[in-house]
């Protein structure tokens, strides 16, 4: 703005010389409801990021969680113990060896693929003498198995040599025997039980 008048252009210089004086003292303020506006501005903000993170705070948390309780079952949980599976026989061989009435009783089972024979004494007369088993295939000549106990389970191995006389229709006999010396080459008295072998 260009002031045509000296006189009035010289006036205005010199008021605004006294009052830019007057001015130089104070700091420019802004008005006083700006700063609310803007902590509320913020505030809102932060309350819709805090909304925004939250789900998946939680989310996290139950995450912490779960892989915590899985690692706890895993090391706490018991180690499987290992299962045995036991085959059946294809087929099994019986017999039972009886002395008559009121004397001595067995029963025996015999396991072809292991070789193992399983004699039960269910009633044997009391002796000095131990019981020896025998086998009698259809030679008739005994071959012996071993000595087996008075009274409950004896397990025998059937020498390799014998086990394909243990056949049907051979017969398993007991004879009381001296034990030392067995397994002896004969029997040396009649038997006190005896028993044919069946296969089922």
């Amino acid at each position: 703005l260009k002031l045509s008048d000296p006189a009035f252009a010289a006036l205005v210089r010199g008021w605004e010389e006294r009052l830019g004086a007057l001015s130089n003292g104070y700091i420019e303020m802004p008005p006083p409801d700006i700063w609310a506006g803007i902590e509320k501005r913020l505030t809102g903000a932060t309350d819709a990021a805090e909304r925004r993170v939250r789900p998946w705070r939680w989310a996290t948390i139950a995450s912490g969680a779960l892989a915590a309780s899985l690692g706890a079952i895993l090391i706490l949980r018991p180690v499987p113990v290992p299962v045995e599976i036991v085959r059946a026989p294809e087929r099994t061989v019986m017999a039972q060896l009886s002395g008559g009435e009121g004397g001595a009783l067995l029963a025996a089972s015999y396991d072809p693929d292991a070789g193992l024979l399983r004699i039960r004494a269910v009633k044997m007369p009391a002796s000095d003498l131990a019981p020896e088993l025998w086998v009698i295939p259809a030679d008739g000549v005994p071959r012996s198995l071993g000595l087996v106990s008075a009274e409950g389970l004896s397990r025998v191995g059937v020498p390799v040599a014998h086990r394909a006389l243990m056949q049907d229709g051979a017969t398993l006999a007991i004879t009381m025997e001296p034990s030392d010396g067995a397994p002896h080459r004969a029997p040396s008295s009649a038997p006190v039980a005896a028993g044919k072998i069946s296969t089922i």
